[in-house]
Parts: C-alpha cells; structure tokens; sequence
C-alpha cells in the first residue's frame, strides 16, 4: 500500500517580480520508487532483520527496520516476489528502531522487543489481523519487575578516544542488536543483545505480569545519577572472559571491540543452542559461539571457534553502512539458511550441512526482482555519451555511474553500476567528519561545471573536508563502459591559497558577473571540531579563465551577498545548493536552502544586475535536502523531484507539475 506525499509550492513567473504578476502554482506530484530493470531490491538502510509468518501460516515474510523510518513487512512465501511493504510503525521517537519478535509468555502471539541506538529497551505488540496490521507500544521503556527502567550501557574496557571523536558518548549512545534466545526444551524466550562496544548481553525472561513479559536487570547509575537497569549478564567465556567481538575504529584509532550483531543457531550436530555474531565497525568478521555450559545463574557461556567465512560469497569493498548489516535465519529448523544484510541489500546464504561444532554457508543470491525498488544514495547529475546514452551520476563516498533509461514513459535505473576514474584509478577524496567510518569516509557533492565553455562534461567536486576538486572530461564518457576524467584539486585561488569552506562544501555554478563564464557559489558549514575558520555561509569564487593546463583560475573565495533572504549562521547541519534552468526559458538560477531555521526550505536566485550578489526572485520552493535534487529524468524536459535515498537508500521521485 503506497503512501504519497504531495507538496505545493508558489512560482512566480520569471522576469514578472511585481507582486501582482501574474503567477504559475506547480506542486510535487505522487511520490514514486524509482525502480531497477532487474536486479537487487532496496530494502532501505536494514538495522534488523527477521523471516516471521504473519501474511499466511507457511509464508516467509520479511520484518525489517529500516533506519529513520520504522518497521515494514515485506510479505513473500518464497523471499524471491514481494508484495507491497506493510508500515508497521515509525519509530516512536526513538532514534534508530531496531525490532525483534519474541514470545516470550508463551500464548503464540509474538511480543515485539525494540531497541534503540541509546541503549534503550522497549515492548511493543502486534495489533489487527492481516493485512491490517501495526504496531503499538506496550512499555516504554521497558522496566523490571521493581519498576526501574532498562538501559544497556557502553562498557567497552579497550574504547579509546581519537583525536576528533564523533560517535561515542558513553553516557547516552550504544547501538543495541537484539535477538531471542529460545533453548531447546524452554517454555519461553528470553533475549540476548549485540551492542555498539561489541559486548553481548543476556537479557532472561523470570516471568509475566498482567500478560506483560518481565526480564531480570541488574540496577546501575549513570555518571549524573540517573539510575537504570542493564541486563542481568555481561556474557562471558569458559574461562570468565567477557566476550568481546570485532574491531572498533574512530577516526584512526582502532581498538577491540566493535558493533555485535547475534542471532541463535541451534546445531544440528552437537545439538547446543549456539550464536553466530556478525562484528565490527570496518572490518566485518563472521564468528562463531558455542553454547558449552550454563553459568550459576542460568545465563549461557559460549566458547569462541573464531571466525566463519560464507563460500563466494561477493567482496565489493567498505561499506559505509556495514555496521547496521544484520543476520537472520530462515527456513529448515535442523540446518537452516542464512540472511545478511548488506546496507539495503539482503544476502541468502544456503547452509551446507557441514556435520561438526561449527557450520558452513554458500552465497547464493541476492534478493533481487524485475522492477524493484533501487537504492541510491546521493544522485547529482545527469551524464550523456556520445551515443546519446543517458546515466545517473550517485555518490555514496565513491562516484557511481547507472544508465538511466524508459520503460513504458517510466525512468529506469540499471542495475549495472561503474565507477568514476581518474588518472589514478578510481576517483577518490577524504572525509572528515564521521570518525567512526574511518578517516576516509564522507559526504561529498558533484556538480557539472562547463568552466571553459567547450560544452563538456566537467564537474566540480565539493567535499566533506569543504575543498573543491575538478572532474575535467578529456575523453569520450562511457567507451567501453569505462567514465574517466582527469582530477585537479584540491584547488587553490589566484593568490596560491587553496580554498577551504567549512564541511560538506556544495558548488552551483552560475555567470555572477555577466562575463559569459560560469562562477562557484558555495555553501558549507562547520561539522566537525577540527575547522580552522568555524561558521557556515554562502559565498563565491569568480571564474577568472583557465591556466596553462587548462583547469580553471579562480578569485579568492568571499562571502556572497543575498538579497530578499537571509540564510542564518549555524554548526553541525548543512546547506543544499544547485544551480538550473527552473523555468526552462534559458535563464540559469541557484537554488539555496539551509537546514537551520529554514529546514531546506529553497530560495531561488538570479544574480544581481548592479553588484555581486543574488537577488531572490519571489519564489519559494518546497524543502530539497541535501541528498534530494531536480533533474530531468525521463529526458522529456521537465523537472523532477528526486529523492536520492541518502541514509535511507530507497529512491524516489515526483514529478514537478505546474498547474497554470
């Protein structure tokens, strides 16, 4: 069942700036899955995972959280064809939903845990009958019996600070992975969870009340005082070593312990109620716990076999995201499958009956479908080739080529994805400002910049670390599938300084000085501790030619005047910038929107006549974000409205209606 938004915006007709002008009203239409031709499906960034039968008593329904946005079932008898997703919930409130059924008292109606990237726990139930299903909260926070509220802290002994620490505040952040623990031969499941440190936790179910599950905790308090419960077990080894799995990194510091993400196997062989834990933040190992005796108060105490490897299974390099990838099992209870989720993409693993302590899976397929949703992350702009082939220019901390095609009237995205190259190989810059990525992660934006007026495809790069680059095309784009440029940068002004704005540094480039030439508008702010000049802005570099190697030759950068609108200063948001030809008359405008106060809420521009300056033109359009642009794509002239994925990796569009 499809959910649309439609969003209404005001235009005023170009070169008409007198309130009484006449006026054109255009309005984003329906928002639409941007699909692929064949090939993998996007569920969205996965933060958990599960195989439920709730659509029919033998199907195989997939239960996903996806980040920022709640929980979906997928229903399917076969996870090969997919009925339209069910929302089961938002995230109520919480950031971060991570869900994982459970019966825990046993009447055969499942519970559902949630957990956050706070530490906090939850009980949420299932209401209605299919297809009319939802998710309600039963008890949030979830408590103890003694009525204190359960929060699992970060405990990790080896974490250590990096020099510019992002993600860690241990007082109030741990991604927390759970999954039922239900032994052979229990009545009930009780839980286990993986979290940010790389610790797991046993969480035991001691009884009900009022039909309400209860789980034993141990009471602690936080530095400030509040007080909370965390689970009752800190699992350790045989030998009383508290278990701790995968590699951390911030920033360059890497240390033990790293993002624990369990779920049970039962062994066919030795017939012990095991976990296979999925672990670390850059580095993803696959390892192996035994389960080989109870400990004095009932808690299971594994023995580490080290790590598992999944046969073919495809290297396609770091992920961005693989410290939300999860595991779930599925189908034969004696030697079942295994799912693995890669960012939005799910990984079926067939189990290859290995007889032993430890089990073996194969690769086998990703999910994928005819016509299934996308992903994409941050979709900048439109490339042609020679032959007139038209492909999609995303960038998820490396620069992607797809074709873009029509179906039917409908635009396509290939499955089938190439990498930018430069004169070193594949294009890459540095990021800054997500330490726990590692120092090479960021978010950076392309834009086409025809700087020399030869009518190629240049692009300038703005990158995390607020530096510009030049894409210069010298070659045919996509001969033998192949889109090299020659890079430049970071560059530097006229004066010999290289030029630096903030974070996240977005370009647009529009004539300024109505010299013919293409200038840079540029905006960025500050999101990370480590900017030599703090602050956010719009500001511009004059396009002063081109040098002897025929890259461009700019002004040094200054703050730009805006007329009509004033965006306001701020730290640790963004800013979204494109420059176009709105209106489709030849007159190109920028397109500014900031997140704070305005909520990218978009101004656009034309240059000012009498200065350097932009001069807001009356209209106002509907908030763009930053992984959100306007680009033609279904080649039929118009706008569109297209909602890249971002974090959330699901592409979308609408078209840009004008209603006269």
């Amino acid at each position: 069942m499809r959910r649309y938004l439609v969003i209404t915006a005001v235009l005023l007709t170009w070169g008409m700036g007198h309130p009484c002008a006449a006026q054109t009203a255009f309005e984003f239409g329906p928002l639409t899955d941007l699909l692929t031709d064949e090939g993998r499906m996007s569920f969205g960034t996965v933060v958990s995972a599960d195989v439920v039968s709730w659509s029919a008593p033998e199907a195989k329904d997939l239960l996903i959280a996806r980040l920022w946005v709640g929980a979906f079932l997928y229903p399917s008898n076969d996870l090969k064809s997919f009925d339209e997703p069910i929302r089961l919930c938002d995230q109520f409130g919480h950031a971060v939903l991570m869900v994982e059924p459970i019966d825990a008292n046993g009447d055969g109606q499942p519970e559902v845990i949630g957990a956050d990237r706070q530490g906090n726990i939850f009980l949420m139930k299932r209401v209605g009958k299919f297809p009319d299903i939802h998710f309600e909260t039963v008890q949030d926070p979830l408590v103890t019996a003694e009525g204190l509220a359960f929060n699992i802290p970060f405990v990790n002994p080896k974490y250590r600070l990096s020099d510019h620490p992002e993600a860690i505040w241990h007082q109030d952040f741990n991604y927390t992975y759970p999954t039922r623990y239900f032994p052979k031969g229990a009545s009930s499941a009780s839980l286990i969870f993986g979290d940010w440190g790389g610790e797991l936790w046993y969480l035991p179910h001691t009884g009900n009340e009022n039909g309400i599950p209860v789980f034993a905790g141990e009471p602690y308090a936080k530095r400030d005082g509040r007080k909370f419960a965390r689970p009752k077990f800190l699992l350790k080894d045989e030998q009383g070593k508290t278990l701790l799995m995968g590699e951390g990194k911030e920033g360059d510091i890497r240390y033990p312990g790293g993002a624990s993400r369990p779920v049970m196997y039962r062994n066919a062989t030795t017939n012990s109620d095991d976990l296979i834990v999925l672990c670390g933040m850059t580095a993803i190992e696959l390892r192996y716990l035994q389960h080989v005796e109870n400990g004095p108060g009932g808690e299971p105490i594994f023995r580490d076999l080290g790590e598992m490897t999944i046969d073919d299974m495809p290297d396609e390099g770091y992920d961005a995201y693989n410290y939300h990838a999860v595991l779930a099992m599925v189908g034969d209870d004696a030697w079942p499958d295994l799912l693995i989720s890669r960012g939005c993409d799910i990984a079926y693993c067939k189990n290859l009956h290995v007889k032993g302590p430890k089990p073996a899976f194969r690769f086998s397929r990703w999910i994928s479908d005819k016509n299934a949703p996308t992903r994409g992350y941050n979709f900048t702009e439109v490339l042609t080739d020679p032959q007139g082939k038209r492909y999609l220019l995303d960038n998820d901390n490396q620069w992607w080529i797809r074709e873009l095609f029509n179906v039917d009237g409908e635009p396509r995205l290939s499955s089938k994805k190439f990498p930018v190259y430069d004169q070193n190989g594949i294009f890459k810059v540095d990021g800054d400002t997500d330490a726990q990525h590692g120092v090479n992660w960021g978010f950076h934006r392309a834009a086409l910049w025809d700087y020399d007026g030869s009518g190629k495809q240049h692009l300038v790069v703005g990158t995390d670390k607020g530096l510009l680059y030049v894409l210069r095309e010298d070659k045919p784009l996509g001969k033998d599938d192949r889109f090299e440029f020659r890079s430049f940068g970071p560059l530097k002004d006229e004066e010999g300084n290289e030029i630096r704005i903030h974070h996240r540094l977005v370009a647009a480039p529009i004539d300024l000085d109505n010299d013919g030439d293409l200038d840079l508008v540029l905006a960025g702010a500050t999101y990370a501790p480590n900017d030599p000049h703090p602050g956010s802005g719009i500001y511009y570099s004059l396009n002063l030619g081109v040098d002897d190697e025929a890259t461009p030759r700019l002004s040094p950068v200054k703050r730009l005047e805006t007329i009509g609108h004033t965006h306001p200063d701020f730290k640790h948001l963004h800013a979204q910038a494109q420059a176009l030809d709105l209106s489709g008359n030849g007159e190109r405008v920028v397109a500014i929107g900031t997140q704070q106060g305005d909520n990218f809420r978009t101004y656009v521009y034309r240059p000012a006549k009498d200065r350097i300056a932009l001069e807001h033109t009356g209209v106002v359009l509907p908030p763009i974000s930053i992984e959100e642009r306007l680009l033609d794509l279904d080649n039929d002239g118009d706008w569109e409205y297209v909602r890249s994925g971002g974090e959330s990796l699901i592409a979308k569009f609408a078209e840009l209606i004008s209603k006269e």
